[in-house]
């Protein structure tokens, strides 16, 4: 049964973090009740070990082709099939270091955390919620404003995940201005 439609008084004190299964939004409930954090990042179909475990296979089946054709005495294919497999890895290299590019926000005694990854790089800012502008950009990112200063978040999430982010946030900020 989904922790959503329980009747209230069924609820544990201290909720678990619910994960919403159409989307990579993880929002963690406070006791009382309030969204306070939420993840957007990439939608991966693969973990890690299915990765590596698909680019192995790939390596093999390149590996076997080479072979067959060295021991018909095509020589130099066996040189493109390595060429292959090192390009193929670099690209999957490239995608493992990008799969968790995202943000991570937190709201916190009338802060929000943005931690943001892309690549190896992690950049972590607070902004104070009050006179914080939460709005929707065109192309669906939440845009942020204060002073000046703008943030495009959610770009990498689904849009369930934008979504649930945005109305948390727009909650946040109505809570820090009354």
């Amino acid at each position: 049964m989904n922790p959503a439609v329980l009747p209230a008084a069924w609820a544990p004190s201290q909720q678990p973090a619910l994960r919403d299964g159409g989307s990579q939004g993880v929002v963690v409930v406070g006791a009382d009740g309030a969204v306070q954090a939420w993840e957007l990042q990439r939608r991966c179909a693969l973990s890690p070990s299915q990765f590596g475990a698909c680019f192995a296979g790939l390596a093999c089946v390149s590996a076997l082709v080479a072979g067959f054709f060295w021991a018909m005495g095509a020589r130099y294919v066996t040189a493109f099939a390595g060429l292959e497999v090192l390009l193929v890895g670099a690209a999957f290299v490239w995608h493992a270091l990008h799969a968790s590019d995202g943000e991570r926000l937190k709201v916190c005694e009338g802060q929000l955390q943005i931690e943001r990854r892309a690549g190896l790089r992690i950049t972590c800012e607070s902004v104070p919620l009050f006179g914080l502008r939460v709005s929707t950009l065109a192309d669906g990112s939440i845009g942020l404003s204060l002073r000046g200063r703008r943030w495009v978040l959610g770009r990498h999430a689904t849009d369930a995940s934008r979504h649930q982010a945005l109305a948390g946030l727009r909650r946040a900020v109505a809570a820090a201005h009354g």
